[in-house]
């Protein structure tokens, strides 16, 4: 591949995500692989350097040099290729670039360089991979103050202001959702029908009725056994999506301060949900596209470590 400088790496649980780029930061090539922490660290035969240079072999030369790579994500989880520990909040973009580990490799044509997630202390909580999206949110809203919503099974809310990430809070409203529809008696009411008003509702109800969260979810199945015959129901999956993302919503919207904004990093129904959410609290929030954020905080990171001429990473070898 001409003009290859270094590449990319968003290390998933599941899958993978890889970028090749020249010097400007522009995309020269991508390829994606269901090969993620999970899929490695299950089957012996298998090592993230030998998945990485199987995916990218096409792109190097035969007299290629330790060409950079950076990678965020599950790479640096105990489980990972090397741990990267976690850097603590308040913590600025560069922070997390001086934080990066680099591991041994055999193949003298890369040089590795794996990104450390966050941590808060007191309020306890971790993210390894939303860091590095907040760090590309960052570099294209340098004067953003507020919260940044990451939806997924574990939903992140970080605080951002004065260009550093002052806080966060995790949610597992994806899992128990999953749970709750899936391997509970709340089964038999959540099917695929939809509908936005009964979702809307919900999210109203979960605001002003915090503490009857447990109440609420078993109404998603007596309110479909009560309704009289012929009657319209609800569909439980709007009332139970709006009741545990509504409630999420409800707390972080509990500790926004005044000329706070609200960002949405993600795509599909899922984010969707969450911007319709905000709005039923006239907040509007418009979606940033969370692939194209995530390899913006990759470049921020390449850069503090060209900056530094690598310095930091490669006294943490291992």
């Amino acid at each position: 591949m001409g003009n290859l400088s270094w590449i990319a790496v968003d290390w998933g649980t599941s899958n993978l995500r890889v970028w090749g780029l020249d010097d400007s930061g522009n995309i020269l090539g991508t390829v994606e692989s269901p090969l993620g922490m999970n899929a490695i660290a299950s089957d012996p035969k298998l090592s993230f350097e030998n998945v990485l240079v199987g995916l990218i072999e096409d792109w190097l030369t035969a007299d290629a040099a330790k060409l950079p790579v950076v990678i965020c994500g599950m790479a640096g989880a105990k489980q990972g290729w090397l741990e990267a520990p976690y850097c603590d909040v308040p913590a600025r973009p560069s922070d997390l670039a001086q934080g990066a580990v680099a591991p041994k490799v055999s193949d003298p044509r890369i040089s590795v360089f794996i990104l450390p997630g966050l941590c808060q202390r007191g309020d306890a909580d971790v993210m390894r991979g939303e860091e590095t999206q907040l760090v590309g949110f960052m570099a294209g809203h340098p004067e953003f103050s507020g919260w940044v919503c990451l939806p997924g099974t574990h939903s992140k809310w970080a605080r951002v202001s004065d260009g550093k990430i002052t806080a966060f809070r995790t949610y597992m409203s994806g899992e128990v959702f999953a749970l709750l529809s899936q391997n509970s008696i709340l089964q038999h009411s959540v099917d695929d029908g939809w509908d936005d008003g009964a979702f809307a509702d919900a999210v109203r109800r979960a605001a002003t009725q915090p503490t009857a969260f447990l109440h609420s979810l078993f109404g998603v199945r007596a309110g479909a056994l009560v309704a009289p015959a012929g009657a319209s129901v609800p569909p439980g999956a709007s009332v139970l999506s709006g009741t545990v993302i509504g409630t999420e919503v409800a707390d972080v919207l509990g500790l926004l301060q005044p000329g706070e904004n609200i960002a949405l990093i993600g795509a599909g129904k899922l984010a969707s949900l969450y911007q319709a959410a905000l709005a039923v609290h006239h907040h509007k929030a418009a979606l940033q596209d969370g692939a194209a954020i995530t390899l913006a905080g990759l470049r921020q990171a390449y850069g503090t470590l060209i900056s530094a001429s690598m310095a930091s990473p490669a006294s943490k070898e291992n």
